[in-house]
């Protein structure tokens, strides 16, 4: 058994300033940059099933807006393919990927804050009963758009952690 635990090493690291000294700090912590972003970002009315999982997901991140100071516009595109097929030559597993294309924007000054694209991929089976299949796709398409969410706000954070 090994005696190496990630206690020690946190332990170890503050002590001699490893994790202060690397820059290290958390974006909703206190002087963390990301705090103004907490209730302030505004999102376009989603129009499908996916854009309400993504605005779901960026809210329970970020929090709906009270005041908006900043606008997030997105774009969401999914794809899919068959991948597997029983003896008889009917398809029964999916592969579903996705993209996001964001762009945060500063509503007083107009200025881009933060912008890029995300991919992320899914996976369904339709091997059971209609009702089953139809739940497994609508699964997947929800976790789809819950990663491709996730990695819109990481991006926005890793952004507004680095700017200023």
């Amino acid at each position: 058994m090994s005696s190496f635990n990630r206690r020690s090493f946190l332990l170890t690291a503050t002590a001699f300033g490893g994790l202060a000294g690397c820059g290290f700090a958390p974006a909703y912590g206190p002087n963390g940059r990301a705090g103004v972003l907490r209730d302030a970002i505004e999102l376009a009315t989603p129009e499908t099933r996916e854009d309400y999982t993504f605005v779901r997901a960026v809210e329970d991140r970020f929090g709906a807006a009270r005041t908006a100071r900043f606008k997030l516009d997105y774009t969401i595109s999914t794809d899919e393919d068959s991948i597997g097929l029983t003896r008889d030559q009917e398809i029964n597993r999916y592969h579903v990927t996705g993209e996001a294309t964001y762009t945060l924007t500063d509503l007083s000054s107009g200025d881009i804050v933060s912008s890029g694209n995300v991919t992320a991929f899914s996976a369904y089976s339709t091997s059971g009963s209609t009702f089953a299949a139809l739940t497994a796709t609508r699964d997947a398409y929800t976790r789809l758009t819950v990663q491709l969410a996730d990695k819109v706000v990481a991006q926005i954070l890793a952004g507004v952690g680095t700017a200023g």
